[in-house]
């Protein structure tokens, strides 16, 4: 990070004193987010010395961990535009502290049953978060900052991973899975009490014309919110780039299975070398929206052409990455592939946090990323079948997952872009 971009950070935090709390609640929920991820794969693994035949026990949790986003994501998004955001954020904590401490009554090798409930209750609780949280953003910040918390955001997301999976690693080895269980839902409570901190008006909404069952429902403010989207091409080409990005879906199974085999084993455990490619996933994602921001400083013609740039080396370097037997340079591969990842993410993000008025966000967002939660969903349960069943083998997966990933990408070329116009 430069000293200019930190600058432009540390301006941010300084002003924006209510975004600040926020951010410290997120970066804390998310810690025990990640040290509770490799405590799953624990518990679903144990016991076998190759991932590879649980790769569709480990795909069900991860697609539990996003499928309720893209079913759940539009109700939450109505909710979000509805109702005060602050307190579907408390709300929504508190319930997770529940279910976190949920699975200290499970045992390594039991019936995976209960894990994939728990985990799937644990996102559906998420997905009325999200919306929330991402629509409450812009109402906290200065619009002159909003572009760096968005990057802060997203460094503060690779730090944690990487400090969550490394100590989550770690307290595997020395404490066992259950205390990162107990961290996951301390990390919870601490982000309650930062978000009731918040000194947060919520803005009057306009009260909806339907009546009956579908403003009961919510259903024709959804509508109102899918007919935004239809109506502003800009808009609705901003959120097929996570869509495209998710065929990448099964990132993190391809991770967990690369991370348990031989060539990556880095400690005595077999999550060692799954927190390693874990953690160099991590440093991409901090140092890409870093170095986008350096680039492009708020200008959304650069951020357009950054974002072009990033769509093809995220999946150019996951063939790298595949085709490599060497885990540290395996492991250069993957970081540098979440330099452009989490590029994508982070400008599709800040683009649209500019372009949807704040009566829409809460539903755009819930659309945006239930539709790449339900693309990253569908492709995890597919890879995982094919590496199963013996029809494809884990690298060559990971190659052809990488290549339909350029699909989207030269697509996303092809379109007229915002500086064509």
């Amino acid at each position: 990070m430069t000293r200019a971009e930190a600058s432009t950070i540390r301006t941010a935090w300084r002003d924006n004193p209510q975004w600040r709390k926020l951010y410290v609640a997120r970066a804390t929920s998310l810690l025990g987010s990640w040290l509770n991820a490799l405590a799953l794969v624990h518990l679903l693994t144990h016991g076998q010395a190759e991932a590879s035949g649980a790769a569709l026990a480990l795909a069900i949790v991860f697609v539990l961990k996003q499928l309720p986003l893209s079913f759940l994501g539009p109700a939450a998004g109505v909710l979000a535009d509805r109702f005060d955001r602050r307190r579907i954020l408390i709300v929504t904590e508190l319930l997770s502290v529940a279910v976190a401490l949920s699975f200290l009554f499970l045992e390594p090798g039991g019936p995976a049953i209960w894990v994939y409930l728990l985990a799937g209750t644990q996102m559906a609780i998420t997905a009325f978060f999200l919306p929330a949280f991402q629509a409450l953003v812009p109402a906290l910040v200065q619009p002159k900052d909003l572009a760096s918390a968005n990057v802060a955001f997203a460094a503060t997301w690779s730090i944690v991973f990487a400090t969550g999976s490394a100590i989550g690693g770690i307290m595997l080895e020395l404490f066992g899975w259950r205390a990162a269980i107990v961290l996951d839902a301390v990390s919870y409570l601490v982000s309650v009490l930062l978000v009731l901190a918040i000194k947060y008006e919520s803005p009057v909404r306009a009260p909806s014309t339907a009546r009956g069952i579908a403003r009961a429902l919510g259903i024709a403010d959804l509508r109102d919110g899918i007919r935004y989207i239809r109506g502003h091409a800009e808009v609705a080409r901003l959120i097929l780039v996570k869509l495209g990005w998710g065929t990448m879906g099964a990132i993190t199974l391809f991770l967990t299975l690369l991370g348990r085999t031989e060539d990556y084993r880095i400690g005595t455990s077999p999550e060692s070398g799954v927190a390693f490619l874990w953690v160099s996933r991590a440093l991409g994602t901090l140092f890409g929206p870093l170095l986008a921001h350096r680039w492009a400083r708020g200008d959304p013609r650069r951020l357009e052409r950054t974002l072009t740039v990033a769509f093809f080396v995220a999946p150019t370097f996951y063939v790298l990455a595949a085709m490599c037997t060497n885990p540290w340079l395996g492991g250069a591969f993957v970081l540098t592939a979440h330099l452009g990842g989490a590029t994508l993410w982070v400008i599709s993000t800040v683009l649209l946090q500019r372009l949807v008025p704040d009566e829409f966000r809460g539903r755009t967002f819930a659309v945006d990323v239930a539709l790449f939660m339900l693309t990253a969903s569908a492709t995890q349960l597919v890879y995982a079948f094919l590496i199963d069943a013996q029809l494809l083998e884990l690298r060559t997966t990971i190659v052809v997952a990488a290549s339909i990933c350029l699909i989207p990408a030269a697509l996303w070329l092809r379109r007229p872009s915002a500086e064509r116009r």
